[in-house]
């Protein structure tokens, strides 16, 4: 009986172990240096991910969807969509040859997809969850593609105090174009806890507030 019961017992913990590598849900409040909360929702089952983020501005509201699939450590964005106020605003769809992409109002432009795509919050989780980014690849908010070759990932780590201890901060820092992106996570974490986009003077901040329902 004891054996059986331990059997159980590790079969349990072994599943609910396997789902949680396979299946991982987040849903975080940030603060801004804009005094602008952001609520992301993160959803990645190992083989798709999902993002929504929502940005409280003042008579907007603004939500920012992007989806994907997950290969060989890789966040593989297949469409993103910037709505305002309930309304498509702009929007980019990606295949395996295309990327098509614009403000809804207009006509969308189509290109030869070349590089991997990405959004800001698909680039924050791509580093917090595998550590790395390709090479060259671009971002776009659906507006408009910004390519970034050969880039250079900046990595350091340091101990920093948390409530009740201490933790281990990596930070990540690179250049795109004329834009700085910082991101930064505790050791053992998957998801961002800091991010930071530069871009001509002007920074928008978003750092970890709490864990929302």
């Amino acid at each position: 009986m004891k054996l059986m019961s331990k059997l159980a017992l590790l079969l349990t913990t072994s599943l609910a172990f396997t789902g949680n590598v396979f299946a991982e849900n987040f849903n975080i409040k940030y603060s801004s240096n804009y005094l602008m909360p952001a609520y992301v929702s993160f959803k990645n089952d190992g083989k798709q991910y999902a993002i929504t983020s929502k940005i409280n501005v003042p008579l907007y509201n603004i939500v920012f969807y992007a989806k994907g699939v997950e290969r060989n450590q890789q966040f593989e964005m297949l469409s993103y969509k910037d709505t305002r106020n309930g309304k498509s605003y702009a929007v980019a769809e990606i295949d395996s040859k295309n990327i098509q992409y614009g403000k809804t109002k207009e006509p969308l432009k189509k290109e030869p997809k070349t590089l991997p795509t990405f959004d800001l919050f698909s680039l924050a989780f791509q580093l917090s969850y595998h550590d790395k980014l390709p090479q060259s690849f671009q971002t776009t908010n659906g507006k408009k593609l910004y390519p970034a070759e050969n880039v250079v990932l900046n990595k350091s780590q340091k101990t920093v105090k948390v409530k009740g201890g201490s933790a281990e901060e990596i930070t990540y820092k690179f250049r795109t174009g004329d834009k700085f992106i910082t991101v930064k996570k505790f050791v053992g974490e998957k998801f961002p806890r800091y991010i930071s986009y530069n871009r001509d003077g002007d920074n928008y901040e978003l750092t970890f507030a709490e864990f929302v329902k």
